[in-house]
């Protein structure tokens, strides 16, 4: 099949696409990525990719501000360009814009599937599976995204039974050559190699301190003659302007001098990467570089981590973090100190110089090593001065086929257990095939976990009881829905539209289950034209209710 695959987001998420592409491309499609026209150089590093075509945003958004009618005029054109050359079957759609719905609802060809993200008949919004529902679902609230957008973006894709693979191209030996020969050129006197450092964010307040990065990047020059090279965008010349005030150790800045190629180029060249969740921490570990990669304020490596068997993510210890999106911050972004350079510096040098990640006593910091978990799904196990058992990756739960980890440094805290209790559960319920079996018949069951929950009682018994109460309601609404089916009279149709906005409201309402809140109305919304389809979903959402509600009940006894 010939795919248009949709893709109008940043860099960074654009090489999150390459295990989901590499994915179609093994089971047989050809595939064209659109991106925006200001990214398209990072489509070079992809596999998997028949054809690009860049869309040119930027252009099309002054042009609706010029004349309307010759803006529409040209994204006609440029879609019939795309549907001329490429001749797709049908369209997966990554991006949940109203844009990036208009885009696949025009490129889809009549009859061909279109997966993802989309729009129905009518201009609502409308998601092809579970998953691109709970990619927006879990984006509300921070205590609900378990998975690593790259799990999920693979489930969209339909390739998720497959084992993923984050390989980026290399750059050509030609272009690796002139920036090895540019570094070698600018390295000081006694250089023994190089470490990449990215003092930018997309945002200031996820950004840590210019001052901690030349902290690292003097040590590193101090304890192993190793020479930082920093590197950015031009709108970063700043940062780098700020870590030649704050270092005392040599470095070289390529910061606003590399194009997409030329950074990969570069990375290339180094024994690792510091860095900010940034695109380049993406590109560093799709490049196979070992990445220490820093989280602060909304940002969070449960699920925008390096997609990685062994990064090392750090994020401070404090009960605010991850912060919500659109608060200012209470404390003034204390988080920023929270994490030492001391601690960052160590754990680095333990990995460069005995080739694992070795626990530190990372006072104020969260330490994590990404690594899978039974199911292929990216895990995060604790490395904060608890126990090296991480560094084999043979001495935890994982690896004997459970989807909790031992217990140990941060791996104790509710928050750990709670991401990895939902995990558990929602990557089964998301799996269950929609619509479900007719109503009357046994519900579709799901596993409980191997191990026994780790959630303090206090937590437990909330979560069951919000999930006891959806459990009722869901049988409730299964008997007013066969009653509908009998007879259509005004109150039967009241009561059990009361009933679905019931459900609703208890996910809503309980900050552990607000995503199945958004889960549950956005695929009502979608079933709602068949009363059948609804009482088929609702046996899927009691499944789950009842098999996670009967999980922490036993724990709570």
């Amino acid at each position: 099949m010939r795919l248009v695959v949709i893709n109008l987001t940043r860099f960074g998420d654009l090489l999150q696409t390459q295990p989901a592409l590499a994915g179609l491309h093994a089971q047989g499609h050809e595939t064209a990525l659109v991106c925006l026209d200001n990214f398209a150089e990072a489509a070079s590093l992809l596999y998997g990719v028949a054809h690009v075509a860049p869309l040119p945003g930027a252009r099309l958004l002054a042009g609706l501000d010029d004349d309307w009618r010759r803006a529409t005029a040209d994204i006609t054109d440029w879609c019939d360009d795309l549907t001329k050359s490429f001749r797709p079957d049908g369209v997966l759609n990554l991006t949940a814009t109203l844009a990036g719905r208009l885009l696949a609802r025009r490129l889809v060809p009549q009859g061909g599937p279109l997966l993802g993200f989309a729009l129905d008949e009518h201009g609502f919004g409308l998601d092809a599976d579970a998953w691109s529902t709970f990619l927006q679902a879990a984006s509300r609230d921070r205590g609900c995204s378990p998975f690593n957008l790259v799990d999920v973006i693979r489930r969209v894709a339909g390739v998720g039974d497959q084992t993923p693979v984050f390989t980026l191209r290399c750059p050509d030996a030609e272009r690796r050559a002139v920036v090895h020969r540019q570094l070698a050129e600018a390295a000081p006197e006694g250089c023994e190699g190089f470490v990449a450092l990215q003092p930018g964010a997309s945002e200031d307040r996820r950004r840590w301190p210019v001052a901690s990065f030349a902290a690292v990047g003097d040590r590193l020059w101090r304890e192993q003659r190793l020479c930082p090279v920093l590197v950015g965008s031009t709108a970063e010349q700043h940062l780098a302007e700020g870590y030649a005030t704050a270092a005392t150790a040599p470095f070289i800045s390529l910061v606003g001098r590399t194009r997409l190629p030329d950074l990969a180029a570069a990375l290339s060249c180094t024994r690792a990467l510091v860095t900010n969740d940034t695109g380049t921490m993406h590109l560093a570990a799709g490049l196979g570089l070992p990445v220490l990669a820093i989280f602060l304020a909304t940002a969070q490596p449960w699920d925008t981590g390096p997609y990685s068997d062994d990064a090392c993510c750090l994020e401070p210890d404090m009960p605010c973090h991850p912060c919500p999106f659109g608060v200012p911050c209470p404390h003034d972004h204390a988080c920023h100190d929270a994490i030492r350079p001391a601690d960052v510096a160590a754990l680095l040098l333990g990995r460069l110089t005995k080739g694992a990640w070795h626990s530190v006593p990372a006072k104020g910091a969260r330490v994590w090593v990404a690594r899978r978990d039974a199911h292929g799904f990216i895990d995060l196990a604790s490395a904060s001065a608890h126990g090296d058992a991480f560094a084999s990756g043979h001495d935890d739960a994982s690896a004997h086929g459970h989807d909790d980890a031992s217990a140990s440094g941060h791996e104790q805290e509710t928050r750990t257990a709670w991401i990895r209790e939902q995990r558990h559960f929602y990557r089964q319920f998301l799996d269950l095939k929609r619509p479900a079996a007719t109503a009357g018949c046994p519900l579709p069951s799901l596993r409980a976990p191997d191990l026994p929950c780790a959630l303090p009682q206090a937590f437990r018994h909330d979560c069951a009881t919000v999930l006891g109460q959806a459990s009722a309601l869901l049988h409730l609404l299964g008997e007013q829905g066969l009653l509908l089916q009998r007879t259509s009279s005004d109150l039967a149709k009241q009561r059990f539209l009361t009933t679905c906005g019931r459900i609703h409201a208890l996910f809503e309402q309980s900050p552990h289950f607000r995503a199945l809140a958004h889960l549950w109305l956005s695929e009502m919304q979608t079933a709602g034209a068949s009363l059948d389809t609804i009482l088929q979903l609702a046996s899927l959402y009691r499944a789950l209710a009842t098999a996670w509600h009967d999980h922490l009940s036993v724990a709570t006894d």
